[in-house]
């Protein structure tokens, strides 16, 4: 049975280290080099992982292992064994765990695994079968379906700030987002491509108020209104 836990890690400035220098290497280090600090370590490197190391994203360390080695792993959080001799892979993973650092295996379960993701603006959507072709079947399927939930999810982000300084109980903001969540008009505006991106924000927001009461609207008022926003009463 899998004991496998989703999980969100902020890697920002965290190290990680990819063994090899070929298209697997390089897909990972496009991955990581989104925000942890990535060194590809091989002895030639594939035009990708080059022009990634030019524009800063990763660093390389020309080397051409036959044994792992402990400095090259110092002070890392994940390594990433991805070199073409399978024996070299299993001996640069027993070394990492012997550290204690985390393991992404190219070919077979590791410590970390790295599931299909959809990404638009706030919102992050992770998808893990077991099945690559299945998860990025659904990812697919997702992709299209992003702009209304991220428009939303800028709006609840706003409110939310707003409602912590106008409305003082937890329980009260939270059936406020709640009621919003649940309001169909507000999603047919946020899904009407009619609207340019600022107006649709605008009248979803306007429309969002009347969830709270007239208390609560004058509240929330006396705050700064989002830009382009223009209220009514």
């Amino acid at each position: 049975m899998s004991s496998y836990i989703p999980l969100l890690v902020d890697m920002q400035g965290r190290s990680v280290v990819i063994f090899g220098g070929g298209a697997v290497a390089e897909r990972k280090a496009r991955y990581f080099c989104q925000g942890a600090d990535v060194t590809v370590v091989s002895r030639e490197f594939s035009a990708g992982i080059l022009a990634l190391a030019q524009d800063g994203r990763v660093a390389l360390i020309q080397e051409s292992l036959k044994e792992p080695r402990d400095d090259l792993m110092a002070g890392a959080f994940l390594v990433v064994p991805a070199t073409s001799d399978r024996q070299l892979n299993r001996a640069l993973e027993d070394a990492a765990r012997r550290r204690g650092v985390l393991v992404n295996s190219v070919d077979r379960k590791g410590e970390v695994t790295i599931p299909s993701v959809v990404q638009q603006d706030q919102v992050v959507i992770t998808v893990s079968t077991g099945v690559p072709a299945l998860s990025r079947h659904i990812r697919q399927q997702l992709q299209g379906r992003l702009g209304g939930y991220c428009k939303m999810a800028r709006l609840l982000a706003d409110l939310r700030q707003r409602l912590k300084k106008a409305v003082p109980s937890q329980k009260r903001r939270r059936d406020i987002l709640n009621s919003i969540l649940s309001d169909p008009a507000i999603w047919s505006i946020l899904d009407d491509e009619q609207y340019p991106p600022e107006q649709g924000y605008a009248k979803a927001y306007i429309r969002a108020r009347e969830h709270l009461s007239p208390d609560e609207r004058d509240c929330l008022d006396a705050g700064d209104t989002p830009q382009g926003i223009h209220r009514r009463d």
